[in-house]
């Protein structure tokens, strides 16, 4: 029961948030410092993206000059995010096995 809980927790709340409460303390704190970095990141471009849309009054179609850092924060999150799915689904089938 708890399982599917973990599995929620790392794909809805913070990656690694599931993997933490389920005992797997330095996996699920990597996967939260990751997953911060990678949300960090991205919203460090979002923040240039639309001071530079405001400043120049003209959509920046190029993806601003920081496209590159936001690139990297949502891939840097996408890979905690799928972490955190694998880790919950391990979390389960290693909780299947010990109760048939």
């Amino acid at each position: 029961m708890w399982t599917w809980l973990y599995i929620v927790a790392n794909l809805f709340a913070l990656p690694g948030l599931g993997t933490f409460l389920a005992g797997r303390r330095v996996a699920g704190a990597a996967q939260m410092i990751m997953a911060a970095t990678g949300f960090v990141l991205t919203m460090f471009w979002f923040a240039t993206f639309v001071l530079e849309w405001i400043r120049e009054r003209e959509f920046p179609y190029d993806g601003g000059a920081q496209f590159h850092w936001g690139l990297i924060g949502a891939g840097t999150f996408a890979c905690a995010w799928l972490w955190g799915l694998v880790s919950g689904l391990q979390i389960r089938r290693a909780a299947r096995t010990k109760n048939p």
